[in-house]
């Protein structure tokens, strides 16, 4: 018992508990089927996330976390949708400027799938891309021992997979009512 202890306390330092923070804001955002209440979750949540990284070593993944607060908030606004191609241009130059070791491509992969979604998609279209974007995370995390985020990704897919479940539904429910025959 012991020794699980003391593995388990060598890796939970403040880095690690601002990762379980993270992952308990995503719990929240996560959770929404509302796509504002997710876009400024994830925003909350990113902040977070940008000084964990940061405080791991990890600039790709702080650097785009801290551009994620941003982008997250900008994609609230629909008029703006052409600021996204200015984002997929910054989150390349970072990717080029931080590109230490090939775990460092995961970030960049992930949000740009990211910033797809939350400017051109909503809905069931938004949340499936954002999953595999997740994917890209929970790979990413693995390697770099980052429990709480390791966590919230995989809380993530989980919880957008029973979302997108939910809206589907909703969607099929929407479509079966207007195909009914009139009553009389």
């Amino acid at each position: 018992m012991s020794y699980v202890l003391g593995i388990f306390l060598t890796y939970i330092n403040f880095a690690q508990l601002l990762g379980f923070l993270a992952f308990f804001v995503s719990l929240y955002a996560f959770s929404r089927t509302s796509d504002r209440q997710l876009r400024i979750g994830q925003a909350a949540q990113s902040v977070i996330l940008a000084l964990h990284f940061y405080l791991l070593g990890a600039s790709t993944a702080a650097t785009v976390s801290l551009l994620a607060v941003v982008r997250n908030f900008l994609s609230l606004h629909k008029k703006v949708k052409h600021v996204a191609i200015i984002f997929i241009v910054i989150y390349i130059l970072v990717g080029i400027y931080t590109y230490k070791e090939f775990i460092n491509i995961f970030p960049i992969i992930s949000t740009l799938l990211g910033t797809t979604a939350v400017f051109y998609l909503s809905g069931i279209k938004m949340r499936l891309t954002m999953m595999l974007a997740s994917l890209l995370w929970i790979i990413h995390n693995a390697v770099i021992i980052s429990v709480g985020p390791l966590l919230m990704e995989l809380f993530i897919f989980s919880v957008s997979a029973k979302t997108v479940y939910k809206l589907w539904q909703t969607k099929e429910r929407s479509r079966d009512d207007n195909t009914l025959p009139p009553t009389e």
